[in-house]
């Protein structure tokens, strides 16, 4: 009885054997995405790598391989004399071979020693609202499956459902999270400012953006909240309401009336105003606890008379989504450097002259593309 275990025990032993990294693939890049550490067999006792170039296409294969197979081709890297031969970046055509001999060792882009115990980031303890099934923990050539038992959630991102940890103390793919779809899952305040003088067009626009945004949100409430801000040279208390959970349709023969009080227009669009009241008031750091984004949206018809560019930059400074909206006329021009102030960036400054129906899809277009690229760093 004592001498089966030991038979068994050494057949275990010896069928572990040496690690390779395994791939076929055009660059070393998508290698260490599609391939895998493998278990090479008994007679197989070295780790391959070889690199094949024609003018600007490679093709590189990683592999287990005898010692002397891989060895007699690594040696046509060289003539005689010790110069290139075959293995040659000068030549419009190349063939490199290389051979290790320890765990892991040719996972790099050529054949470097990396020690078999070089382990990966931690995953994390858990994947909140799914499972994280691991072989080895973050050591080399652990595989950890990750899968999303919420109701409601998936991985993202999408297809990272396996990742192996490699000798160079990187996973084959980024670690997933389990998120809700987005859209319309995407937690967020919108902070909608517009000046006095666009109340014109204030139905039209507060028309499309409904529209456009009811597909950004799933539910009124939880993750979405509005606010409105109406100003010239001061704002609009009376117009205005700060940040609450339903779009609220506006009463506009109420809005008309109540129009009628405010004091003479002096002419004056203090944006940089209405900004700074935002940051004071509105946007303040413990508004919501919520992980969430939080976006303003400026809609005028004039420039400002007071300075937009240093509030404008502090808020994107902490975070915010800025959007700055320009309603054309016939008697008015854009001015695009203050709009660029506000805004940050080309992508998010909107010029609506007869096409306002159109505005609040481009903005909801590109706000997706901010809100839904980077869902696992919340």
């Amino acid at each position: 009885m004592i001498l089966r275990l030991v038979l068994v025990t050494s057949v275990i032993g010896f069928a572990q054997g040496l690690e390779c990294w395994q791939c076929s693939a055009n660059s070393f890049k998508e290698c260490q995405k599609t391939g895998e550490l493998v278990t090479c067999s008994s007679k197989e006792d070295v780790c391959s790598t070889v690199v094949r170039r024609y003018f600007m296409v490679h093709r590189i294969w990683k592999q287990c391989k005898q010692k002397q197979s891989c060895s007699s081709d690594r040696e046509q890297n060289w003539d005689k004399f010790g110069g290139n031969n075959q293995c040659n970046d000068n030549f419009r055509s190349s063939v490199c071979t290389c051979c290790c001999e320890k765990d892991s060792c040719n996972i790099n882009e050529m054949c470097k020693d990396v020690a078999a115990s070089n382990p990966c980031s931690s995953v994390g303890p858990k994947l909140n609202h799914g499972r994280m099934i691991c072989t080895n923990g973050n050591k080399v050539g652990s595989k950890c499956l990750f899968s999303c038992t919420d109701f409601g959630f998936y991985l993202n991102p999408a297809g990272h459902s396996t990742s192996q940890c490699m000798g160079n103390g990187e996973w084959t793919l980024k670690p997933p999270c389990c998120s809700r779809k987005c859209p319309p899952y995407i937690p967020f305040d919108l902070v909608w400012i517009m000046s006095r003088r666009s109340r014109g067009n204030v139905r039209l626009v507060q028309r499309t953006l409904t529209k456009s945004f009811r597909r950004l949100r799933e539910s009124d409430g939880e993750d979405f909240r509005l606010a409105r801000l109406i100003y010239s040279d001061v704002i609009h208390q009376n117009l205005s309401f700060n940040l609450r959970s339903d779009w609220q349709s506006i009463d506009f023969s109420q809005f008309r009336r109540r129009f009628q009080f405010l004091p003479p227009d002096s002419g004056m669009v203090n944006t940089g105003g209405a900004l700074k009241y935002v940051r004071d008031h509105v946007l303040v750091k413990d508004h919501w606890d919520l992980a969430h984004a939080d976006v303003v949206l400026v809609t005028t018809e004039s420039d400002s008379t007071d300075d937009v560019k240093e509030i404008s930059r502090s808020l994107r400074d902490d975070g915010i989504i800025m959007y700055s909206v320009f309603l054309k006329t016939s008697e008015n021009k854009p001015n695009m450097q203050e709009l660029l102030d506000i805004a940050g960036e080309e992508e998010h400054v909107f010029i609506a002259d007869e096409n306002v129906e159109g505005i609040g899809d481009r903005i909801a277009d590109e706000l997706i593309g901010h809100l839904c690229q980077n869902l696992c760093d919340d």
